[in-house]
């Protein structure tokens, strides 16, 4: 019976990835990871390996930069298959995974149900819109973008949105690709957007103590503001 359930929800994966919107980029169609592996930072980017996204993105030291989460918030906006959603909860208070594509929403409601009831408490599915996270006020420690940002309409209006309803002191942190050829499966570059541009949008939202780092990843920049 439970090899049974598990079949259905490996069925209900590959169905709702068919259907999703062909015009998402590649890098985001993947399963969520519920397992604790070896800090991918330590792991060296083979060339036959470059399309596996925990080896090119590195999730865990793109956690470790988010610092001590324990009794915190964090609001993965465009959470996608809940990559890093399913992650970030075996380390915070609570996760909020917020997508706006209701195949991607069901397809983590069907993994999260699969979870033992502490776990499953830790994570909260959200529905979100285009301009619109569906955050409550002072709802959310940290709001997380993962390939997410250049695809948000207004960025300086949703950003302004979202600054009230983080807590006092709250931050945003914005993951994304580099503008420059990648050997690995990228969006073009009229879907990436240089970090500099960012930096100004969020000054513009009213944030403060930008930093940018384009060191640590090999393919994407971090940028963190407050």
């Amino acid at each position: 019976m439970k090899f049974s359930y598990f079949f259905f929800i490996a069925l209900l994966f590959i169905f709702l990835i068919s259907c999703h919107d062909k015009g998402t980029p590649q890098v985001q169609q993947e399963t969520p990871v519920l397992e604790e592996t070896d800090d991918a930072s330590n792991q060296e980017i083979e060339p036959t390996n470059l399309e596996d996204r925990t080896s090119w993105q590195k999730p865990h030291l793109i956690i470790s930069k988010l610092g001590n989460l324990q009794d915190k918030v964090v609001a993965d906006i465009g959470a996608g298959t809940g990559y890093f959603s399913f992650q970030l909860m075996r380390k915070t208070n609570k996760v909020i995974a917020i997508e706006i594509d209701q195949n991607m929403i069901a397809l983590m409601e069907a993994f999260a149900g699969t979870l033992n009831a502490e776990m499953r408490s830790k994570i909260e599915v959200r529905l979100g819109e285009p301009d619109d996270p569906k955050l409550k006020t002072n709802e959310a420690d940290i709001a997380l973008f993962v390939n997410v940002i250049p695809y948000l309409q207004d960025r300086v209006e949703y950003l302004s949105q979202l600054r009230s309803k983080l807590k006092t002191n709250g931050e945003v942190v914005i993951v994304d690709f580099k503008v420059r050829r990648l050997p690995i499966d990228a969006p073009p570059y009229d879907e990436r957007v240089l970090p500099h541009i960012i930096e100004e949008e969020l000054y513009a939202a009213g944030f403060s103590d930008i930093t940018i780092d384009d060191s640590t990843l090999d393919f994407q920049y971090i940028i963190i503001a407050k």
